[in-house]
C-alpha cells in the first residue's frame, strides 16, 4: 500500500488583514491511489473528507483510477485537455534534455493554465466546488500534486488574502514532500538507461520552483491586473462569490 503523497493542509496561513486560513476544509496531495488504510482514515476521521477533484486527463485517470473513499464523492476537471504543451509525454520532453528545456516548457505550461479557456472553465468549477461544500473537506489532486494542483491551490490562498511569500512557501513545499518519490522514479529511470544528462533534467522536470509560479502570478498582472479581476473576468467568480469563499474558508 502506498502513502498520500505531497500531502498537506492549505489552513494555517494568516491573511494581509489578519484572519487566518481554517484548517481541514481545503487539502492538496498527489494522486490518492493504493492508499493505506491509515491514509484513507485519516482523510475520513480527521478531516471529514467529502469531495475529491481530480485534474488529471482521462488517460491518467484510465491509468490509474483513485481509491473509492466511503460517502465521498469525485469529479474529474481534466484542467489539461486542451492545451497542446500539456499533452507531451514526459518522453518527449526528455529528448533534448536540458534544464533549460525543461523550464521553457514547464514555464509554457503554466502560462496556458491561466489563460486557456478550458482550463479556465476547470479552475472556476474548482473554485465553485469548494464553496458549495460547506461541511467537512475537500482534496484536490493531479499526478504529483505539484503543477495543476500548485497553481489551484495559488489561486485559493491569493483569494483568501494570503501573502505572496506564504503561496510560494506552500508551493515550495512540494520539492520537500516529494522527495522520497522523486528518488524512486529516477532510480528506475536510471536502470532503464537513463544518461546523466537525462536524469538530470527529470529532476528539474519533477521539482517545482519559485520561476514557474512567477510566470502564473506575471501571465494574470498583465492580461487582467489583479487575482481578484482574474477571477471575476477569467472564471465568473466574482465579488459575491469571493466573499463567501472567504467567510467559509477564514476564521478570526
Amino acid at each position: 500500500m502506498e502513502k498520500l503523497v505531497n500531502f498537506r493542509d492549505l489552513g494555517g496561513y494568516q491573511t494581509l488583514d489578519s484572519k487566518k486560513v481554517r484548517a481541514g476544509k481545503v487539502l492538496r496531495s498527489a494522486q490518492p491511489v493504493g492508499l493505506a488504510d491509515a491514509d484513507k482514515n485519516t482523510l475520513l476521521k480527521n478531516y471529514q473528507l467529502k469531495k475529491i477533484i481530480d485534474f488529471r486527463s482521462q488517460k491518467e485517470v484510465a491509468e490509474k483510477p483513485i481509491d473509492t473513499l466511503t460517502g465521498v464523492s469525485y469529479l474529474n476537471i481534466d484542467l489539461m485537455k486542451d492545451i497542446p504543451s500539456g499533452t507531451a509525454s514526459l518522453e518527449d520532453l526528455l529528448k533534448n534534455p536540458t534544464i533549460a528545456e525543461v523550464d521553457h516548457a514547464l514555464e509554457n505550461v503554466y502560462g496556458e493554465l491561466v489563460m486557456d479557456k478550458t482550463s479556465q472553465k476547470g479552475y472556476a468549477n474548482f473554485l465553485n466546488q469548494i464553496i458549495a461544500q460547506e461541511n467537512g473537506a475537500v482534496l484536490f489532486h493531479c499526478f504529483a500534486g505539484k503543477d495543476r494542483t500548485g497553481i489551484g491551490a495559488a489561486l485559493v490562498l491569493s483569494l483568501l488574502g494570503v501573502c505572496k511569500a506564504d503561496i510560494v512557501h506552500d508551493y515550495l513545499l512540494t520539492n520537500r514532500q516529494r522527495q522520497v518519490e522523486n528518488q524512486k522514479m529516477k532510480t528506475v529511470a536510471a536502470a532503464q538507461g537513463m544518461t546523466d544528462e537525462q536524469l538530470l533534467a527529470l529532476d528539474r522536470l519533477l521539482s517545482v520552483d519559485e520561476i514557474y509560479l512567477n510566470h502564473v502570478f506575471a501571465n494574470i498582472s498583465e492580461h487582467y491586473g489583479t487575482v481578484q479581476a482574474y477571477a471575476t473576468e477569467a472564471l465568473n467568480f466574482e465579488r459575491e462569490k469571493r466573499d463567501y469563499l472567504r467567510e467559509l474558508l477564514l476564521t478570526d
